[in-house]
């Protein structure tokens, strides 16, 4: 029994601190890996938003209004700014600002501004696209517009950001982190914010970087200016 005990073998310090190592080196890497993928969502948001920009600018120079405008007010006016869905229709409008069956007027859906665009050939195929989020959860890309004393503004908005990708574009765009100045702002509660605070909602304890945000893109003016 005593031999039996002897000739057992455990790991040395030297073997323990090599499978240590290796283990930090894949977590490294792992951690290194997600870190490269977040940047790159954060990017892909910025190219996006400022691709439908382009878009929406497309249109305009054309048909002297932004695609959604149906009344040709000047305004994309939805009724909301964070309950849009993401079904958006990819079915050729007969005419523009076709408004799809069950829509209630076509201030109350997004699908009038894809259809325009898809109908002018400024996007083709499905539109959702050009519409929906590269997050997951059900976010949606999409012309808007917001009023500030008074004063109407056209927006894009992105639903259920991350706040590190809010936080990116906010860099790349701003040039800051202020989410209520601007041409990147919060929107809390259905309204665009207008002070001259941080990422409110990106503040939790531990996943506030995970947060889901609403982004608003001042696209023709901004408050202030």
């Amino acid at each position: 029994m005593l031999g039996t005990l002897r000739n057992r073998k455990g790991f040395t310090l030297v073997e323990l601190a090599i499978v240590l190592v290796i283990i930090g080196i894949i977590l490294g890497a792992v951690l290194k890996g997600q870190e490269l993928i977040n940047n790159a969502k954060a990017k892909r948001i910025i190219n996006d938003t400022k691709g439908l920009m382009a878009l929406a600018y497309t249109f305009y120079d054309r048909y002297g209004r932004f695609p959604g405008d149906c009344d040709n007010s000047g305004n994309v006016d939805y009724t909301t700014l964070t309950t849009i869905s993401t079904t958006f229709s990819a079915t050729a409008a007969p005419a523009f600002c076709y408004v799809p069956p069950g829509t209630i007027g076509a201030q109350n859906a997004p699908n009038p501004q894809w259809n325009e665009m898809l109908q002018a050939q400024i996007v083709s195929g499905d539109p959702r696209s050009n519409a929906t989020s590269v997050f997951s959860g059900g976010g949606a890309r999409y012309l808007a517009s917001t009023t500030i004393n008074a004063v109407p503004y056209t927006i894009i908005v992105n639903t259920r950001v991350p706040c590190y990708a809010a936080k990116a574009m906010d860099q790349a765009i701003d040039g800051n982190l202020d989410a209520g100045l601007g041409a990147i702002r919060e929107i809390s509660g259905g309204v665009v914010r207008t002070a001259t605070d941080a990422w409110s909602s990106c503040a939790t304890a531990g996943t506030g970087e995970q947060t889901l945000v609403n982004v608003a893109y001042f696209i023709d003016k901004r408050p202030g200016q």
